[in-house]
């Protein structure tokens, strides 16, 4: 199941007037370790994937989609909870999980110790085949580009303040939910969207 998440990036405000003019990379390569040789001798060539990702100042571009990956209805109903910080779900009501989890990762650019308001839509309806399904209760994993600083808003998703703590400027943070499956829900994939924003200060 998999959950494409476009995201967006106004209202970005900027109180601060100087940032770095130059584009930032961040590199990021996928490795695959190569075929085993037979015991012949003979190789096979093998290919690796590279991906980039370019930063500018002031943005916020979306990483990875959120998934869930693959599921197990039961007759009765239950919740899938994605954690942001290790990529983990866990289930309740004897839904049966399968596969990998993926939380939604972004990226922005600031400045070391320039603070930074997040916020995440509290929920979003999940379409597909049967049902929909709900999904709710958003978390933010920011460590440890991101130092939460407590304003008062509670913890979670209410345009929280963070702390930019990487040295470059260049932050990464992660989000995940709670998935609410109905009793005997109808296979196949479902999709839904949700907003994140990012107000530089």
């Amino acid at each position: 199941m998999n959950l494409g998440i476009p995201f967006s990036n106004e209202p970005l405000r900027r109180s601060w007037r100087s940032l770095c003019a130059g584009l930032i990379c961040a590199l990021s390569a996928l490795l695959i370790a190569p075929a085993a040789l037979a015991q012949s001798g003979s190789s096979a060539p093998d290919t690796t994937p590279a991906y980039v990702t370019v930063v500018t100042p002031a943005s916020l571009i979306r990483i990875n989609d959120l998934d869930f990956g693959s599921i197990v209805p039961h007759t009765t109903a239950g919740t899938v909870v994605l954690n942001p910080a290790n990529n983990v779900c866990t289930t309740t009501g004897s839904i049966i999980h399968i596969g990998g989890c993926r939380a939604a990762n972004f990226a922005g650019m600031g400045r070391r110790n320039f603070i930074v308001r997040i916020s995440v839509s509290p929920s979003t309806n999940l379409i597909g085949p049967g049902q929909t399904m709900v999904m709710n209760a958003m978390t933010i994993d920011t460590l440890p580009d991101l130092i939460y600083q407590p304003n008062g808003n509670g913890n979670g998703i209410g345009n929280q303040r963070y702390r930019i703590a990487s040295i470059t400027g260049i932050f990464n943070f992660q989000v995940g939910g709670t998935l609410l499956v109905n009793a005997n829900q109808a296979p196949g994939p479902y999709e839904g969207t949700f907003t994140v924003t990012v107000n530089y200060q």
